[in-house]
């Protein structure tokens, strides 16, 4: 297994042995805007965005036309809901992996490059020993909205753009209005698993717990911490009503590592038939980049608690039943 592409980790290359330990290490930290001190919006006229939930903020900002430069990931999630019209036509999408072609990003003359501080690792000394101006966020290891929300506030505050984050805060709180329920369902998220039947999951310091609270569940993890590996046993004992599953590969495969779990027969999730399989493209990158789209995440999660959604959520059914739309201040 060599990508853990719906783990919380817009780089999808990733292995997933390094991919745990960064997550663990980042998820009880939550680290804002760490770089010096920027120049105004006016002065900052072209952008390198490394992250899809960074090049979420910096478009709904207002500041797409000025990206010279996108990771593939975040230009995929764009395709996805039809929002490549907010960058520049020949704007350079950079297939970024564990490592940044630093010499590529030199190339574009970036007056400011934005990434995240748990994807940027041992690539930011090289970034900086090459006179690039980087600004950190963090908020792929957000465990909750207030935390993103604190994020916008202070990136665009360096930007010169306060009151356009004001407004996209405020967007996304009227958003979550529509969507956030009381409830408590139990919820088991699975973001992977392996062939011998372990599995990932969510605990209850990171952002998809957050997701399943707002939308009227109750992770079954929530005691544990960061994305622990478990057993089956683990599972079969939580006996969730609800079974959420991350589309591994593709969904026929996804589909015989579920019903091969070991005991999974006997909890409620099985016997009601409430398993739902997330496809790995938009409805996974509602969660796994916490962003402003973020919000659409707990509409999605909500209809699955409450019995409303396909039990394959695919990007149509997202979009078709929810708009999804990102929003330009």
């Amino acid at each position: 297994m060599d990508s853990l592409s719906i783990f919380m980790n817009s780089r999808l290359v990733v292995g997933i042995a390094v991919a745990v330990v960064v997550l663990v290490a980042f998820s009880t930290a939550y680290l804002l805007d760490r770089g010096p001190t920027y120049l105004p919006s006016y002065h900052v006229q072209r952008i390198v965005s490394l992250a899809p939930s960074d090049t979420q903020i910096l478009i709904s900002l207002g500041f797409g036309k000025q990206i010279v430069g996108v990771d593939s990931y975040s230009f995929s999630l764009l395709e996805l809901v039809n929002a490549t019209r907010y960058l520049p036509s020949n704007v350079t999408v950079l297939n970024e992996g564990e490592s940044i072609n630093v010499s590529g990003l030199i190339l574009l003359h970036p007056s400011l490059v934005v990434d995240e501080e748990g994807l940027l690792g041992s690539n930011l000394n090289q970034l900086r020993e090459a006179s690039l101006n980087v600004t950190l966020t963090n908020n792929d290891y957000a465990q909750n909205f207030t935390q993103i929300e604190s994020s916008i506030l202070n990136l665009s505050s360096s930007l010169g753009a306060r009151s356009q984050g004001e407004r996209l805060v405020s967007w996304m709180n009227s958003t979550l209005e529509k969507y956030v329920s009381h409830g408590n369902t139990s919820v088991a998220y699975l973001i992977w698993i392996c062939p011998n039947y372990e599995f990932y999951t969510a605990g209850g310091n990171v952002f998809i717990n957050n997701v399943i609270d707002e939308a009227g569940g109750v992770n079954v993890f929530a005691n544990q911490s960061g994305y622990p590996l478990l057993g089956p046993s683990s599972l079969t004992l939580a006996n969730p009503q609800v079974i959420v599953v991350q589309e591994i590969y593709n969904v026929s495969y996804t589909t015989y590592l579920i019903n091969h779990i070991p005991g999974i027969t006997s909890t409620r999730a099985y016997q009601d038939h409430r398993i739902y399989i997330l496809s790995e493209n938009l409805p996974t990158d509602l969660l796994n980049e916490p962003g402003p789209l973020a919000v659409y995440g707990v509409g999605m999660m909500k209809e699955i608690i409450q019995g409303n959604s396909p039990t394959y959520v695919n990007s149509s059914y997202v979009m078709r039943e929810f708009n999804v739309t990102l929003p330009v201040f």
